[in-house]
């Protein structure tokens, strides 16, 4: 017991070590993003753009990383994928010189980007029971918005100090050893883990796999939850550190001290995220999936309202806020995970996850650049406030599917 206990907590230290070194090439770019908008002249819009276009990148691949999962297993997945992004990203430190040429290559990344997050929850879902896969998953999470932070943390100083391409090359070579890492200790994935729950164990071959992953209410419900938690996520990691140099520009701090003050503050917002998909991981297995959901999103929905009217605010009053969203804003994300491994059947799992991130990280291809659009007529004000609609749509969906009685087989029976 002891023995397998420790086989499996090593799986989940591995891989999300990993995870944190190859994703790294997230938000390595919106770290630099203020000086790349000066020195290709790029408006607002042109920079959700390119912020966007890696999400379509991700999208694009997802559903075959999904497939490719399902029939190679997540390590071999894992290992491609890592390797795969690397060199896009590189392409981009040597070969980018424009907005076009930019476009190309970090969409190439983000192609690489969609074989590393699901595959590996995959192989943890193989090993973690239903009673503690909210709070394996959450760790994991825990181990990605450690990423992003850190491509902040990481990029932003070294952009001000030295180049942006030096900044970038620093924060993509990582996703090399992640990619060996992963080879080498994590096991062959054949007749391994946990077996199947009762409601994966049911046949889901052909038409009735089809029909119970397209026809099953709980499961689209969740994923449009975690379509309107992603709407609100990833726009606010792209742009959050764009508005922090912002910020500090307005008080009067030359810009490359405001971007590198401005990165860390970004970093430790969303660091603060670090924190929170373990520990509502662990709540949800304790109170529920759908409950600890709502609770999440519905204060990052208030921050989103109230957090880009504070740009003349004190300096501190915006930390402040932005602390407690960037703790909040990623709190349900391992939720949305963690409940649709439990509502769908083990042999459409990979597919299914494929889905769930095909539509979430989908409307993230439109939310940003719609932030960018908002920001160049209106301000940041209402751009911050139009990510609210994503907590609202997901809200509603969590509290739709904690009524249905398939909700049952999330968390051990406590929705």
């Amino acid at each position: 017991m002891l023995a397998a206990v420790q086989h499996k907590t090593k799986i989940l230290g591995v891989l999300s070590i990993a995870q944190l070194a190859a994703m790294l090439i997230w938000y390595n770019f919106s770290a630099v993003l203020p000086i790349l908008k000066q020195e290709w002249r790029m408006s607002n819009d042109q920079a959700g753009t390119l912020l966007a276009v890696f999400q379509l990148g991700y999208v694009i691949a997802v559903l075959f990383t999904g497939w490719l999962t399902d029939r190679i297993g997540g390590k071999l997945t894992f290992v491609i994928s890592a390797i795969e992004t690397g060199l896009a990203s590189l392409g981009f430190v040597f070969f980018a010189d424009d907005f076009t040429s930019g476009m190309v290559w970090r969409t190439l990344a983000g192609l690489g980007q969609a074989g590393l997050y699901v595959p590996g929850m995959q192989i943890l879902s193989r090993w973690y029971g239903t009673s503690e896969r909210g709070r394996a998953i959450g760790i994991y999470t825990c181990s990605l918005v450690g990423a992003y932070a850190g491509a902040y943390y990481i990029a932003a100083p070294l952009a001000a100090m030295y180049s942006w391409r030096q900044a970038l090359l620093w924060t993509s070579i990582w996703a090399f050893p992640a990619a060996l890492l992963v080879y080498l200790c994590i096991p062959a994935e054949k007749g391994e883990g946990l077996p199947a729950s009762p409601t994966q164990q049911e046949d889901a071959s052909g038409p009735k796999r089809a029909a119970a992953l397209i026809m099953g209410r709980a499961a689209w419900l969740i994923i449009a939850g975690y379509m309107g938690h992603m709407w609100e996520l990833y726009t606010l990691w792209g742009w959050i550190g764009a508005f922090m140099t912002h910020v500090l520009t307005l008080k009067g701090i030359d810009a490359a001290t405001a971007i590198s003050y401005g990165g860390a503050l970004a970093a430790t917002c969303i660091l603060m995220g670090g924190f929170s998909p373990g520990l509502a991981g662990v709540a949800s297995d304790r109170y529920g999936r759908c409950l600890t959901a709502v609770v999440a999103l519905v204060i990052s929905g208030l921050c989103a309202l109230f957090f880009g009217w504070l740009v003349t605010a004190p300096v501190w009053l915006v930390i402040l806020v932005g602390l407690v969203y960037g703790f909040f804003i990623v709190a349900d994300s391992a939720i949305f995970k963690a409940g649709l491994t439990e509502l769908v059947p083990a042999g459409s799992l990979g597919l299914a996850l494929g889905l769930q991130s095909v539509f979430g990280f989908g409307v993230t291809i439109v939310s940003p650049k719609l932030f960018g659009m908002v920001l160049d007529s209106y301000g940041w004000g209402w751009a911050f406030a139009m990510l609210g609609i994503g907590p609202v749509i997901g809200t509603v969906c969590m509290l739709a599917l904690r009524q249905l009685p398939e909700a049952k087989a999330m968390a051990g029976g406590k929705r």
